[in-house]
């Protein structure tokens, strides 16, 4: 025999009702194309850097130069990551990334390969760039510009079935040195994506991100020390906002500054940011 009165009975939804709203949602659906957008522009200003100065015919502790200029075909450089070799994530770095391409001494056209890269045995989360554009724009700065469609992302990733692409691009301030580890990166673009899923019950979501002189210092790869980015989701799956900025901490996080539903209980958090898989 039920004994609560209208009053009890109506406490308990509310609590039940209260519990589920205060719930925090997962925040790997807006963290992880934030994850593959600066998890692309490190690697890509990394190999970039080495590249173009063994190229230039500059001594490299870890670049060889196997189809040099002038061959009559497409350069190729290896780049072999392990004992020195500058670190790009970390000390425990291991594998080789062929770049390949064409090449004059102010600007040139690369593909990177990352599949064979690993930090402490992880490998990345994006494992190639199908094509980028290097430009010398000074003695001291690289210009690196590409497309999303050209992001290869590792088989533990979510894919997509279309791709709208706006534009990235990572300035390398290299410091005077060819040395790619004291480089400081900064990133600025934007880009679409939508992931279609076929089915009895058939889903649609966009994902839109954006993000604003995002730099990562010398010395720090963890995390961009300034900057800002957006990311929103709308679609079948549900939707919302949110809005990272980052600190000078080197501690692999990003702040969420503000946030719409089903993000606002993540405001003021720190989220970690994860570029290997």
């Amino acid at each position: 025999m039920d004994r609560a009165g209208p009053a009890s009975r109506w406490a308990c939804l509310v609590a039940l009702i209260c519990a589920a709203a205060c719930e925090k949602p997962d925040p790997a659906e807006v963290v992880r194309p934030l994850e593959t957008t600066l998890g692309a522009a490190v690697p890509a200003a990394y190999f970039a850097a080495v590249s173009m100065a063994a190229l230039d015919g500059r001594p490299s502790p870890c670049a060889t130069v196997v189809t040099p200029v002038g061959t009559g075909g497409s350069i190729r450089v290896d780049v072999s990551l392990g004992p020195g070799c500058p670190p790009m994530y970390g000390v425990d770095e291991r594998g080789t990334v062929v770049v390949t391409g064409s090449w004059t001494p102010q600007v040139a056209t690369f593909v990177m390969d990352f599949t064979g890269v690993s930090e402490g045995g992880h490998p990345m989360v994006v494992v190639g760039i199908a094509a980028m554009t290097v430009t010398r724009s000074d003695a001291t700065h690289l210009l690196i510009a590409y497309g999303e469609e050209d992001i290869r992302v590792g088989s533990g990733s979510a894919t997509s079935a279309g791709i709208k692409q706006v534009a990235w691009v990572v300035d390398v301030d290299t410091a005077g040195t060819d040395d790619p580890s004291d480089d400081t990166l900064a990133i600025s673009g934007g880009d679409q994506i939508l992931l279609a899923v076929g089915g009895v019950n058939p889903e649609a979501d966009v994902t839109q991100v954006a993000v604003g002189n995002a730099v990562f210092k010398s010395g720090c790869r963890k995390n961009p020390s300034s900057g800002m980015a957006a990311v929103q989701r709308a679609g079948t799956r549900g939707g919302g906002w949110v809005l990272f900025l980052f600190h000078d901490a080197c501690d692999g996080t990003t702040d969420v500054a503000a946030a719409l539903a089903p993000y606002e209980l993540l405001i003021s958090d720190s989220l970690p940011l994860a570029f290997l898989q």
